[in-house]
């Protein structure tokens, strides 16, 4: 039994890279989704015969990527879920984490998947061999390569190695940095930079030909392979398989994809495979560069090496996304689609419009005006395209049930007169008279107060320092609902001064004519508010003295009283832009001595 394989399976999330500012590779790697437009179907061949044959829970699914190992294999599809195939005793075909959605990247190893979920985490299962315990540290990456060890490309662009039994034997060159790709062999693993170059490391890394450093868009490795994309198009493969001749027919292409286990295998711009080279003595060679008779013309969108078999992956026509519906569901408006996208370009593409799944007739635009007919139905719209004999058929979601038309909607306001202090209240009258909803007061772009409207009737209560005295002109506006449209309207309200009270006592128990400077202690009161401002007292047009109210209160020390007897104090309140002036009069009695 084999126990070198898979070593050369990268994975790379290129919107990631972008983030650290990093240059994204030019050239797809396994395991990383395609363009939507070049998702479908994927294509195996080999001597395996349990991956030879695609599990049901593809049928029907577009593949967006793939990835190959021994006895294997895992896809992406078009909905971010991950689905792993192949020998049903392995931990990486039955032990998929349940729960798995929107990943942007997946690995098979030897023993192991790393999938890169689309917060940039990575999350591993399979065997007990260190790999599948992330390191708490790892943080974002943008890649990973799962071999004997798991490599991840981070978003800083250095790399990271855990797990396997080759983890300490690799590690990666102090300082390396600006990586943008990875790929790791057996015993050796290559980073690519941004400016082209490549750096080789481990037990038996090949040697990095000068005329190539710089020019290198895409790696690839596996056992003791490397091969490496150069920006002309061309393929350089060093290590063990070096020497083994490319296919004639690969000379006049522009290889955009290669990856290398058993043997080579390449996609070029012109979506054509092909699969070379491998140990001569290895029985399967025949059967894995013989490549199946459904490639043949067929439009590859990547392809990916295994140890007994390869793994292609085939645009197929097909639905990209559904259409889209934009408006309101009422009666009376009229609903627009969002085409749908497809890929390869199709020929025709028409339009159905449906209410509870069945087609409306000649509801065939891209515009849907809706009627008393459609009204407690949902919509939806369907987008059939088709080329030669194929078609795709995408279904926006449904809205929800179509409601009657709104109906036209009056408002009556009234508010009584208040004092400043006592909370004003905005009667409100909706017609008709059944309608519900919000009711607000604003005094220009200020919302004093809101309330709901029940059977056609609302009042606000408005707080009662909202308005200073005066007059106001409010604008009442009801929000309206599902069945009522909105409307406002006008009220006019007056806000007086509050009222005041004076309290008042002498504080000075014996009072001394032309001697003693008495106090007298102030309370100044009004409803729902504190008054401010001044107090004075005066005896007759005399005034003995003032002070500030604090809290509504205050102590005024007064002159001395000119004579001895009886004396009126006059305590006056002098008023504020929000409180009535008032006066209270008291008496006290003034000694000779």
């Amino acid at each position: 039994m084999r126990t070198l394989v898979r070593q050369g399976a990268t994975v790379a999330v290129a919107s990631a890279v972008a983030l650290v500012g990093l240059g994204a590779p030019a050239t797809a790697a396994p395991g990383v989704p395609v363009n939507p437009a070049n998702a479908g179907k994927a294509v195996v061949w080999g001597a395996e015969s349990l991956e030879n044959s695609l599990p049901p829970s593809l049928d029907g699914k577009r593949v967006t990527a793939i990835d190959a190992a021994a006895s294997y294999s895992v896809a992406l599809t078009a909905d971010g879920s991950v689905v792993a195939w192949g020998d049903p005793d392995k931990a990486m075909v039955h032990g998929v984490p349940a729960g798995l959605a929107n990943l942007k990247a997946v690995s098979a190893g030897q023993q192991n998947v790393v999938a890169i979920k689309s917060d940039g985490t990575a999350v591993a299962w399979g065997d007990a061999t260190g790999i599948e315990v992330i390191p708490g540290d790892l943080g974002r990456v943008s890649a990973v390569d799962v071999g004997l060890s798991a490599f991840a490309l981070k978003t800083d662009g250095t790399v990271r190695v855990w797990g396997g039994p080759t983890a300490a034997l690799l590690a990666p060159p102090a300082g390396l940095s600006n990586v943008v790709n990875i790929a790791a062999g057996n015993l050796f693993a290559l980073a690519l930079k941004a400016d082209g170059t490549v750096v080789a490391w481990g037990l038996t890394p090949p040697t990095i030909p000068d005329e190539v450093q710089g020019e290198v868009t895409g790696i690839g490795a596996g056992q003791g392979t490397a091969a490496l994309i150069t920006s002309d198009g061309k393929v350089t493969v060093l290590g063990e398989r070096a020497a083994d001749v490319q296919p004639a027919g690969l000379a006049s292409e522009v290889v955009t994809d290669v990856d290398v286990e058993t043997t080579i295998v390449a996609r070029t711009a012109s979506g054509k495979a092909f699969s070379w080279g491998g140990n001569p003595v290895n029985p399967d060679l025949s059967l894995l560069n013989t490549l199946p008779a459904s490639l043949d013309g067929a439009p590859v969108s990547t392809i990916v090496a295994g140890t007994r078999h390869n793994l292609a992956l085939v645009a197929t026509f097909g639905a990209i996304s559904k259409p889209t519906i934009a408006g309101t569901a009422r009666s009376g408006q009229t609903l627009t689609a969002a085409d749908a996208e497809f890929s390869m370009e199709p020929e025709n593409v028409t339009t159905q419009w449906q209410a509870n799944g069945q087609p409306i007739t000649g509801a065939t635009s891209s515009t849907l005006k809706l009627t008393d007919a459609h009204i407690g139905k949902s919509i939806s719209v369907s987008q059939t395209a088709t080329k030669g004999s194929e078609s795709a058929t995408a279904t926006s979601a449904s809205t929800a049930a179509v409601a009657s038309a709104q109906v036209n909607s009056t408002l009556r306001a009234t508010a009584a007169a208040v004092r400043y202090g006592a909370a004003p209240r905005v009667t409100v009258a909706v017609a008709p008279t059944n309608a519900a909803g919000r009711v607000d007061v604003y005094k220009g772009a200020t919302r004093l107060g809101s309330a709901n409207a029940v059977k056609g009737r609302a009042v606000v209560v408005l707080s009662r320092t909202a308005l200073k005295p005066g007059t106001h002109t409010l604008s009442v506006r009801y929000a309206g609902n599902a069945s009522t449209k909105p409307s406002s309207t006008s009220a006019r309200l007056v806000v007086a001064k509050a009222s005041a009270k004076v309290g008042a006592s002498v504080a000075t128990k014996k009072i001394v004519a032309k001697k003693t400077k008495a106090k007298v202690r102030v309370t100044v009161r009004a409803t729902g508010v504190t008054p401010t401002g001044k107090v004075a007292v005066y005896l007759g047009k005399r005034k003995l003295g003032t002070a500030t109210l604090r809290g509504g209160k205050a102590t005024i020390k007064l002159k001395a009283l000119p004579k001895a007897g009886k004396a009126k104090l006059s305590i006056r309140y002098l008023g504020s832009s929000t409180v009535n002036k008032a006066t209270k009069t008291i008496k006290v009695k003034v000694r000779k001595r």
